[in-house]
């Protein structure tokens, strides 16, 4: 399809190929149409990561808990919990429900689709979202049996967990997809499930959501129909769900000037382009929302010249985060001086002074003096990234001010995503770019990533700067331990000061993202989190 679109953009009106098969649009149908820039990497909600992994299962797929618009968790599967005075037992009701093949869906399926996670052969990068549970950890470490996990089905309807230590977020974890349940029976039939391609029937793909699957044309389309036997059924008003899989910003935008998609940039599909966000702008049409996440460059901690604390230090104060947000952005983002987002904040005092480079040139001469080196001596740094439009213009920037700041000569290395992705992994980097987006509304969610350094033969890991601090690492176990709120936000935020004082990463700013969407389109649910929720959404003037 995507050669068609790109060979009739001045033929209009053209016609959609592949899954479209409306010449206009008709809100009767309510048939929505949207654009995701590259197929998800699985429609498994076990293995899903990216925000259009996500976006797809949580419509296919829904948990024990859903989060609301205010980032707050509420009962979805679970019709009643119960929690011990220890609050170290969740005890959970299910409500009364069914996959999408009319078979029963039980306490059992989340007990096998969880203990499937902690299974050391099972490949995801999520397991650790379910390491609160008693001996999770341990059995994907391989230290311990799958039965020695807390989780157990009392009976049809009842599934009861325990819990490893005090974790005040548990209740929201459980709304994140690796928590969802999968069809016990479906899976061992079908194993190949979630790589299905084709015009599929719900005997042949099995979810429990608003929605299910009924076709995926690899690289052209996906579509989901509205799933008659899901529980709450009556709260969704879209019969159908289009998403086309178009990587062009030029063609999507084109395609959303005539009303041929919906929605036009975050979190469904590619960044708004910087030419088309300042028109927008300008004639006050955008739209952006702030969202738990942050951008930040990440040192690698084990080479030369960023061992050197008093170099990351300096590297990280010469940048200038405003003119990033102002020039390229141009949105609503906020400089960051912690990766932790303002929604979660723990404290109002900012570590460090955007753009500091008077203090940013007294570190590096400082740690020159100590190395006995001169300016001319500094090697020449390379800086890593995967290309992105809003990823090239931002290195591009930031290698000139580095440049400017220091008299030294940057490389900007770019490249493709997943190669990128190993090369950082393996640590064969000096500085690259990262991010994170809150999977749950609580500041561990982003202390956790860097509590333990990635193993470089393993891959086990998010924390893929090399650092490690045995004094961060208390702070975060005796967190898990206090009931008191104050109490344990004051170990937060000492361990969030170590963070930013050791300074493995530089961060940049806090996201917020920027979107443009048909009139028609009503009662979207957009997450604090970063998710957009189309199970009420309606189309109508």
């Amino acid at each position: 399809m995507k050669n068609i679109l790109l060979a009739l953009l001045v033929t209009l009106p053209f016609l959609m190929g592949g899954c479209t098969k409306e010449k206009g649009r008709s809100f009767k149908s309510q048939v929505l149409h949207l654009n995701l820039a590259s197929d998800p990497s699985s429609f498994d909600p076990r293995v899903a990561r990216s925000l259009k992994d996500l976006t797809v299962t949580k419509h296919l797929f829904e948990g024990l808990m859903s989060m609301d618009e205010d980032g707050r968790p509420q009962p979805a599967l679970a019709q009643e919990i119960s929690i011990s005075d220890d609050c170290l037992t969740y005890t959970f009701y299910l409500r009364d429900s069914c996959w999408s093949n009319g078979k029963p869906l039980t306490a059992a399926d989340f007990e096998y689709a969880w203990k499937k996670v902690l299974d050391p052969l099972f490949a995801t990068d999520y397991s650790h979202m379910l390491y609160p549970i008693k001996n999770a950890k341990a059995a994907r470490l391989g230290k311990c049996s799958l039965d020695e996990v807390g989780v157990i089905a009392i009976d049809q309807n009842i599934l009861q967990v325990q819990l490893e230590s005090i974790t005040p977020y548990f209740l929201e974890l459980l709304a994140f997809p690796t928590y969802f349940p999968i069809s016990r029976a479906f899976e061992e039939s079908n194993p190949s499930w979630a790589n299905r391609t084709g015009k599929i029937s719900p005997q042949e793909f099995v979810c429990n959501g608003p929605f299910h699957l009924v076709e995926w044309a690899p690289t052209d389309c996906i579509i989901l129909k509205k799933n008659p036997l899901y529980w709450d059924s009556k709260a969704v008003f879209l019969q159908e769900i289009e998403f086309t899989i178009i990587a062009s910003n030029t063609t999507e935008n084109h395609l959303f000037e005539k009303g041929k998609i919906d929605w036009l940039g975050q979190p469904i599909s590619n960044e708004i382009n910087s030419e088309v966000l300042g028109a927008l702008k300008k004639e006050n049409k955008l739209q952006s929302y702030p969202i738990a996440g942050t951008f930040w460059f990440k040192f690698n901690t084990e080479k030369a010249p960023f061992d050197d604390l008093k170099i990351r230090k300096a590297f990280s104060y010469a940048i200038n985060r405003q003119e990033i947000i102002t020039h390229i952005l141009q949105g609503n983002q906020k400089p960051a001086t912690t990766p932790i987002p303002p929604s979660m904040s723990l404290s109002n005092t900012p570590f460090f002074h955007d753009g500091d480079i008077a203090y940013a040139n007294r570190l590096f001469d400082e740690a020159l003096a100590e190395k006995r080196l001169n300016r001319e001596d500094f090697p020449t740094i390379t800086l890593s990234y995967p290309i992105t439009e809003r990823n090239t213009k931002i290195v591009q920037v930031v290698q000139r001010q580095w440049e400017e700041a220091f008299c030294v000569q940057v490389k900007l290395n770019g490249m493709e995503g997943h190669h990128y992705r190993h090369q950082v992994k393996k640590g064969e980097f000096q500085v690259g770019t990262g991010d994170w987006i809150g999977d749950f509304n609580d500041p561990i969610s982003f202390l956790e990533l860097f509590k333990y350094k990635l193993d470089r033969t393993s891959g086990v890991g998010l924390n893929d700067t090399g650092w490690e601090d045995p004094e961060y690492i208390k702070l975060l176990d005796l967190s898990l331990k206090i009931t008191d709120i104050q109490e344990r936000n004051a170990l937060l935020q000492e361990a969030e000061r170590i963070l930013m004082e050791k300074m493995p990463i530089a961060p940049v700013y806090h996201y917020s993202f920027d979107y443009i969407k048909q009139r028609y389109l009503q009662d979207v649910k957009l997450s604090p989190l970063g998710l957009a929720d189309f199970k009420k959404a309606r189309l109508g003037t």
